[in-house]
Order: C-alpha cells, then structure tokens, then sequence
C-alpha cells in the first residue's frame, strides 16, 4: 500500500482526496500531517484518529524550524516504525502568489517552497505534489515558476553525483578539451560539485549528530527551563556547521583575486572589496543563511509591511540571502571587467564571476554545463550520460493547471500542481478532468437541500422533508457518480444525488467501518492539550450555521441577488445606501452554474436563493467536503487571535477540494511502481 504525507496540510482537503482514491484494489496508507496552527491538529485528529480511526501522525510546527525533518521522520517512525515515504503533498500558503491579494516582496511565504523542497529531498518519495495559486505561474513575470523548476531539477541524487564526480576525476575530460576558457570552465565545476558532495554529507552527519545528542539530552534528569535552554542550543550548534570546501573554495578564489590586483592603481580599493567580502561571505553562508531567514522572520513577527523600517527591512533581507550576495558580486565583477586594461585583472575577475554563476546555478545544471563541453570536445563516454540522467532525483516537464469544477466540484477554482516524479517511477503530465463542460456539479445540486435553515439558525440535523422536495427538483434529482460523472456514463459505478453523497460519504464504508458507528464529533477546542478537557458535541449535522444579520444586511443581500451581482447593483443604483459598505465585493451565487472560488470569509458569498451569507457547511459542500468532516475550533476568529486560531470559514476556504486532490491521488495510483 503506497504512503502519504501531507504538509501544509491545513484542514486536510489532499488528506482527504488520497484517502478516497482507489485503483485495482490499491489505496493509500496516511503516514502524518504537518501544519503550523494548532487548530488544524484538532480537526485532523478528531477526523483521521478518532472518527476514521487511523494511526495517522500529526506535526504541529513550522517548517522553517532547523529541526523540522528530524521531527517528521521522529513521529513517523514512532507511529509506523521503518517505513518509506511514497508521495509527499503539499500547498504552501499562497497569499503572497495571489492575483486576489497584495503580494509582498520578502513574505516569509514567498520562502516556503524551498523548505517544501528541502523536504522532498530528505525523504526521497516516488512522487511529490506541490499546489498553489494560478498567480504563481506570472509572479515575477514568471521567474517564481522558473525557481520552483530550477529547484526540483537540482534535487540530485548524491550517489550519482559521486559516481560521475569520480569518474571525471579518474578520466580527465579537461585532458581533450582543447579550448581553456573550457578546461577551466570544467575545473571549477568539478570544484563546485566538490562543494555540493560535502554539503550534502555534512547535512546528513549534522542530523546524525543532532539525533544522538538530542537523545542523551532526552535522557538527562533536566528542569523544564534547563531542557528548553539545552534544545536551544543544540539546534544553534546545529545550524553552525560550517563546510571546509566551500571555505576552501572561496579563500582560492580571494587569493587569486587579489593577487591579480595588487598593485593595481586604477580600481579604487572599495571597488575590489566587494568581490572579497562576497566570497567570505559565501564562505559562512550557512550563517547567511540564517541571519536572513530572522530579517524575513522580522518583517512578518513585527508586521512591517505597511512600515517605514520595511524598505530597510527589505534590502537587509536581500543582501543576507546567497543569491542577493552572488548577484551583486557577479554585477560588480562585469563593472570591473568593463573598467580595467590589466589583462590580468580581467582574467583573474571573469574566473571568479564564472565561478559564482557555477556555484549559484545547482548540482544537476552545473552537471549540464560539464556534459555540454564534453560532447563538444568530440563526445563523451555515455558512462557521463548514463549517471547524469541518475543524477536528476525528480523529472518534471511543466507545472498542470486545473480547473477544479473539471472533477466534480461545484467550484471555478483554478489552480496549479507541480508533479514530480523520481527517476524510477513513470510522470505524470496531466489530471484527465473526469466530468466535461456541460456535465459539470452546479450550485443548487450542490447546496439546495441545506436552504431550510434561517437567519442565525444552527440546525444539527437535515430537515427530512425539505429534502426529499429538494430530490425532486431538476436540481436535486441529478445522479452521477461520487466523482461527479452523470448516470448516463456511469459504467455500473454507484450513482447518488451530490446531496446524498454529501451526505453518505464518499469514503470507503468497509475500509473506515468507524465512520458508520456514531455522529460525526465537534469540539471547540482550538489546541491538541485543550482537547482532552474540551466536550465533543455529536450530531447528524455540524457547522451548518447562519450569521444573525439585521434587516439592513438582509436587504443588501436580497439587493445583489436582484441585479445577480454586487458592482452591477452599484452600477444600478449608485446612491443606494445598502451598497455603502465598507466590504470590497460580494460573489453572488448562480443556481445553475459551478460558484465562483470559494475564499476565506462566509460574508463574502451571497446565497442564490435566501438573503444570507453560507454557512460553513454550505462552502464545505461548494469545496466537495463530505458532510461528515466536522471543522474545528471557532466559527469566526477576528484580529489577532487569527495567529493562534483558524477558524472554520478559513480552513475551508484555504483547502484543497478533496475531489481535486483525488483525482491526482488516482492518476499517481495508476503510475506508482
């Protein structure tokens, strides 16, 4: 049975998706989930531990924390024992990638993915998803998507890496290449491979070493404070670990630079500085690094995005990151080249700047750079080819856009996966939609039987015969399949209302027999310690609550559905007072059609047929959420109590719809070897 781990797994909408895919008999075993806000935990745990039964692992802690990967594999192997990750999900937080929103330069965010990356590398899946807003693919004109890239092609498999590492040492390459612009092009890169290779060891001896002592202080008789202060300093040592080939590397470097330049009066001093204290300071970028990982970690704990300290904040950020330092270095060495007339300068700086662009561009294009001089010195041995090809852990072509609506979701929501798979496993290149155009899940299928509750109702079970009316409805009547395919080409697969299936649950009955033994359970409490003394309330029914609008809400509401939109409303009656409001816009809901995406606050939506706003269960049902997955915690959270808690309409809005995420769970099924 191939395993899952799912990482900012929020309310749990890939969770869900895998655990509902099946091909030919195979399903998914859940391993862990990972989120940074504690009220995920609970929801995960009261859906996937006590309601489904699973033994399914839960990390509540940010993945920028220097001891992330240790933890999850301490809590897998705590719950699973010995086993391999097969697929690897996640969807960094996407504000800072939306078309919707503000982006903002130097959002914590903006970084998630490269520690979402240090993930996969660590565990080594057979596949990996990573999924994000549509805004991702325009970012930056583009550059963000083309990172994302870069970074997943130079996940390297470092046994491949030593393997070609030493036969470049043992057969020369550089001996047949007759241009020296070449030769020295491939001795650096071998050094930069060099640098990668004892990089990646003294990463896997500082885990090693972090995990032994870790245990012995685990072992030690230590007050609460004590323990604190000795985990601190541990994960500090750990974070200080130096590499001696890239110290080795850049002091080469330095020495040639200044040499080339000493006595050399036509380059004020400052100017050469810059090339000199880049390279000492790529000689620490480990604590490069870090430093600019706390003036990211600043701008967001001090909120400075609005700030007079951010542009400050901003450049500090750039110039502690690897790649602002190599970029302003390279930059300052094409000033000096353009500048000087002592050959000797410029050859000595043109070797450092090609240095730096080698050392910036990753493992596996530093490997495309050798092979590319060697087949044009007269072809290389296809040993080269062979462990090249080894040495790309991931294969990925392009990233996938999809339409949620596509695999029977009653939504318009766009998004974008980034699939890739490992060298021995077969790509996956595309989710076939599994309903066309006109077969598509609209609103009223979706949500018309919830439509006998009132303003600031909180009903806990179905209204029977508001139902069955609801059935008999154009609507309602529509059967089709759990994925949303109509019954006219259902094949003998079982076919419900979408209603119904809400209802009934589209997980297996005789894999989870838990699911059928009693009410579904809801808690308010917002933490895992806060659970164990918190009451679970069950009921047929949850989070199927109205908010209690005043008559002038009700009219503003009954005004937009009239014009069926809230601008046109605006455009209609400018003067109206029940549109001056402080809200930006209302998405109005249309009965026959998928609804527009689904956000974060209920407000938001006007319902199709009542003067309300949705409920929570309403757009749980919108995102393809089974009536049996309970949200957590509060309904609502305003100010800052969002940084502790998140509440039910965020986590439904943040999710990835459950019937999306199963149908890339079964294309991976049908590809997993």
């Amino acid at each position: 049975m191939p395993t899952f781990v799912d990482l900012f797994a929020g309310a749990g909408g890939f969770s869900e998706g895998f655990l509902q895919a099946e091909e030919n008999g195979r399903t998914y075993d859940f391993l862990l989930a990972s989120d940074i806000n504690p009220t995920c935990e609970v929801t995960h745990r009261m859906r996937y531990n006590h309601q489904l039964g699973l033994h399914t692992a839960f990390l509540t802690k940010d993945i920028t924390a220097p001891d992330f990967i240790e933890d999850v594999r301490a809590k897998i192997e705590a719950a699973f024992g010995a086993v391999s990750v097969d697929v690897l999900t996640g969807g960094p937080p996407c504000q800072s990638f939306s078309l919707a929103g503000e982006r903002r330069k130097n959002d914590k965010k903006d970084d998630l993915f490269s520690y979402y990356l240090g993930v996969i590398e660590a565990l080594r899946p057979k596949y990996f998803v990573m999924e994000n807003v549509a805004g991702i693919l325009t970012k930056e004109h583009g550059k963000i998507k083309e990172r994302i890239l870069r970074g997943i092609r130079n996940i390297v498999d470092y046994d491949a890496l030593r393997e070609f590492v030493e036969l470049c040492q043992s057969d020369r390459p550089d001996r047949r290449v007759s241009d020296p612009q070449h030769r020295q092009t491939l001795e650096l890169c071998l050094k930069v491979l060099g640098v990668h290779l004892a990089q990646h060891e003294l990463e896997a001896r500082r885990r090693a070493d972090y995990a032994a002592v870790a245990a012995g202080v685990g072992r030690l008789a230590l007050s609460e404070t004590q323990r604190r202060f000795a985990e601190k300093a541990l994960l500090d040592s750990k974070n200080e670990l130096e590499n001696p080939k890239l110290d080795q590397f850049c002091r080469e470097l330095s020495a040639l630079f200044v040499d080339a330049y000493r006595n050399n009066k036509e380059t004020p001093e400052d100017e050469r500085n810059v090339i000199r204290q880049a390279l000492l300071l790529l000689s620490h970028r480990t604590d490069l690094t870090h430093i600019g990982a706390r003036v990211k970690h600043e701008i967001n704990a001090a909120q400075l995005n609005r700030s007079v300290y951010k542009k400050q904040f901003d450049r500090a950020a750039e110039y502690c990151s690897v790649s602002g330092v190599i970029a302003l270095a390279v930059r300052q060495c094409a000033r000096l080249i353009d500048r000087s007339t002592s050959e000797r300068a410029i050859q000595a700086t043109r070797t450092v700047k090609l240095a730096l662009e080698i050392l910036s561009e990753g493992a596996f294009a530093t490997m495309q750079r050798m092979l590319e001089i060697i087949r044009g010195a007269g072809g290389a041995d296809p040993a080269y080819e062979q462990i090249a090809g080894r040495a790309a852990l991931y294969r990925i072509d392009a990233p996938i856009t999809l339409l949620a609506s596509d695999y029977g979701v009653p939504q318009n929501r766009v998004r974008v996966v980034f699939i890739g798979c490992r060298n021995d496993q077969r790509p996956v290149t595309e989710i076939p939609a599994t309903v066309s155009e006109g077969e598509k899940v609209c609103v009223a299928e979706a949500i018309g039987d919830l439509d006998y509750i009132g303003i600031g109702d909180h009903p806990l079970d179905y209204d029977e015969a508001f139902f069955r009316a609801h059935q008999n409805t154009p609507y309602g009547a529509k059967q089709r399949t759990a994925t949303g395919v109509p019954a006219s080409r259902a094949q003998g697969r079982t076919c419900r209302t979408y209603a119904e299936w809400s209802r009934v649950g589209r997980l297996d009955p005789n894999r989870f027999p838990l699911l059928r033994a009693q009410p579904p359970g809801y808690t308010a409490a917002n933490t895992y310690d806060e659970m164990a003394r918190t009451p679970v309330q069950r009921a047929a029914l949850h989070n199927h609550e109205t908010s209690n609008h005043n008559a002038e809400v009700q009219a503003r509401y009954a005004l937009i559905r009239r014009y069926g939109d809230y601008q046109k409303a605006k455009q209609a009656e400018p003067d109206n007072p029940l549109l001056k409001t402080s809200k930006r816009n209302y998405s109005c809901l249309v009965a026959d059609q998928p609804s527009t995406t689904i956000m974060t606050i209920g407000d938001d939506f006007a319902h199709y047929a009542s003067d309300r706003s949705l409920s929570v269960r309403e757009m749980a049902r919108l995102q393809s959420f089974d009536d049996s997955f309970v949200f957590q915690g509060k309904r609502t959270t305003g100010g800052d109590r969002r940084k502790l808690e998140i509440p039910q309409y965020t986590q439904v809005g943040n999710a990835v719809p459950p019937l999306m995420a199963r149908a890339i769970a079964s294309e991976i099924l049908k590809k997993i070897r």
